[in-house]
């Protein structure tokens, strides 16, 4: 019984294929006729359709040229007349040589002596030697001329006209040949169609009824109803079949119950994980909404409940995380900031059940988006991770207040022995030897280099524990960027680096504290200068954001350039670029920073080695 419905199936099946190429053979046999019908159109009738247009055309423009003679224009004439001469001759060329009609080498026989005369009368007037008088040359023209060029082109019409003739009858016949291959063809597949429709009809009753059935059953297992079994009491191919699929949903039913509680135990052991993490996590859908708090944040934002479904700014309450979670789901990237400004703090909901109202911590803030692992690879949401670095921040703290301190007690001694050495220098205990008066000077440097550094941690200290708050007040950037030029003009004349800048036409005055900023400028503007060789260019410039809410400061330099791995250390304490200009502690672009940040604003550098670099930030318009 294998083998007889393997037969019938064969047979079913090559009966029409076989049909089917007849067909096909003949429709490919009429497309090869039909191609070949074409090719003798392009090959013996287009090539002198297109010879006799071009004909036509060079004849109108050497006719032009002799107009352009009567006008007085010999020079373009005779130029207009040499080029199209040889265009004509090759069209002509082309045309002699591609006889395929009745008629046609008459045609052209004429059109070669034709062009003879109509050469020579043209050279004749063109090239006449005294040139011909301008009513002789007219008369000339019009009497001689002009007839032989209205001959002359006709001819060429007639060429054309009588290929265009032969290429519409060449058409007219692959259009009839076409329609026949296209009927032959269309009887052969509705013959072929009809028989291979009642062989299908009649193996339906024996085949297509228990495939049907098994079709249906296997939709329903698609459908998740796993619980499916067919008859199986025959003993050809379709009774294997339905016992194979019997045995295949026997085991579907298995693996889906073990799937189904290993599914269960893994988001067991991720609830538990998620809800005992010691750091808080918020979870958001691809809208920033609340999608789930774990234990720790609920103790800082109350209920997870609660909070579900709710935009999370409305939750958190915290800018900067707000920001973060909105940046996660917007733009689809990390929000990892990297030192102080990752750093959030939240005191404890007192309302959450039991928790007490204490100290408020610090957290750093990593926010991510969650992306679809399956094909789509979709925008899930967000996750942010609250990591409490309350130790850290107090270590920070202590840090600072010990740098502070300690800068503040040596400032005593550093100052005696400045005066001490100045007190030397000036000769009050007797002279000095020249070695004596270098090693004075050379511990004097020392002293000043050493107490520059203390009054920038002192500033730098006091500027991050808020005790020198910025004095906000309307400032013009003329005042700003001036001030600093003036400032260090002294100090680039002398080394022959040009300090330029560029203010714009029409200023708008910056929200800003005129003694912090304008130490900035100085700090950058004093760096410039020390990484720049002598002949380079320093360039300072204020100008307007594209929105007209801020003013964007920029100092460039031609100097040495940063490397790239440094570009994002050097605004940290006391790092230095290897190679760089000696002269400072490391901490100029480090308090700056913290200046800028004060305003609200950010530092960016920019730089390429040996091609400079550029420092930018920005100062918000004062408020009318």
């Amino acid at each position: 019984m294998f083998h007889g419905l393997r037969r019938q199936l064969l047979t079913s099946h090559l009966l029409p294929v076989g049909l089917m190429l007849l067909a096909l053979g003949g429709a490919i046999a009429g497309f090869f006729q039909l191609g070949r019908s074409v090719d003798r159109i392009l090959k013996d009738n287009y090539q002198s359709v297109v010879a006799a247009q071009n004909m036509k055309e060079t004849l109108e423009r050497q006719d032009s040229a002799a107009t352009f003679f009567l006008a007085g224009q010999a020079g373009r004439a005779r130029r207009q007349y040499e080029d199209n001469r040889h265009l004509f001759a090759a069209a002509f060329e082309i045309e002699a040589h591609n006889i395929t009609e009745l008629g046609e080498g008459r045609m052209a026989d004429d059109i070669g002596r034709q062009f003879a005369v109509y050469h020579r009368d043209l050279e004749r007037l063109l090239y006449a030697a005294p040139p011909l008088p301008t009513p002789r040359a007219r008369e000339f023209y019009f009497g001689r001329l002009e007839p032989e060029f209205v001959r002359l082109k006709q001819r060429a019409q007639d060429v054309l006209e009588l290929n265009q003739a032969a290429i519409l009858r060449e058409d007219r016949r692959a259009k009839a040949e076409a329609r026949r291959d296209a009927l032959l063809g269309v009887g052969a597949t509705a013959a072929t169609a009809l028989f291979a429709t009642l062989l299908a009809w009649r193996m339906i009753g024996a085949i297509m009824t228990p495939l049907v059935t098994l079709t249906w059953r296997a939709e329903e297992i698609g459908a998740g109803r796993l619980n499916q079994q067919i008859d199986a009491r025959r003993s050809d191919e379709i009774g294997q079949l339905a016992r194979t699929f019997n045995t295949m949903a026997e085991r579907l039913s298995e693996a889906r119950r073990a799937e189904e509680e290993r599914l269960r135990r893994a988001e067991r052991m991720t609830d538990a994980a998620l809800e005992n993490l010691y750091d808080p996590v918020i979870v958001t859908d691809e809208q920033a909404r609340i999608v789930h708090l774990n234990r720790a944040a609920e103790k800082l934002f109350g209920s997870s409940t609660q909070a579900r479904g709710r935009i999370a700014r409305e939750i958190v309450h915290e800018d900067r995380l707000a920001h973060a979670i909105e940046q996660a789901v917007g733009r689809e990237h990390t929000s990892a900031e990297e030192g102080a400004e990752s750093f959030v703090s939240f005191r404890e909901n007192p309302l959450a059940p039991g928790v007490e109202a204490g100290e408020p911590r610090t957290y750093r803030l990593r926010a991510n988006p969650m992306w679809d692992g399956g094909e789509n690879g979709g925008l899930l949401g967000a996750v942010a991770v609250l990591e409490n670095v309350t130790y850290l921040a107090e270590l920070d703290r202590l840090k600072t207040e010990f740098i502070g301190v300690a800068a503040h007690e040596l400032r005593t001694p550093v100052t005696s022995m400045l005066l001490g050495i100045q007190l030397l220098q000036e000769g009050a205990v007797g002279p000095l030897t020249s070695a004596q008066q270098e090693v004075v000077n050379a511990t004097r440097e020392d002293l000043q280099r050493l107490e520059r550094m203390m009054r920038d941690l002192l500033d730098l200290t006091r500027l991050e524990a808020g005790a020198t708050p910025p004095r906000f007040e309307s400032v013009w950037p003329e005042d700003l960027v001036r001030g600093a030029a003036r400032a260090l003009a002294s100090q680039a004349q002398a080394k022959s680096v040009e300090l330029t800048v560029d203010l714009p036409s029409a200023p708008q005055a910056v929200w800003a504290d005129r003694g912090q900023i304008t130490r900035v400028l100085v700090n950058l503007v004093n760096n410039a200068v020390r990484h720049t060789a002598r002949g380079g260019a320093v360039h300072m410039a204020a100008t307007p954001t594209g929105d007209g809410k801020q003013v964007c400061f920029s100092v460039t330099d031609t100097g040495t350039g940063i490397p790239p791995e440094y570009l994002k250390l050097i605004f940290e304490r006391f790092v230095q670029v290897p190679g760089a200009t000696r002269g400072g502690a490391g901490l100029g672009l480090s308090l700056s920073r913290t200046i800028v940040h004060a305003h609200g604003s950010e530092i960016h550098a920019e730089s390429r080695i040996g091609a400079g670099s550029t420092f930018t930030f920005t100062l918000p318009v004062a408020p009318e």
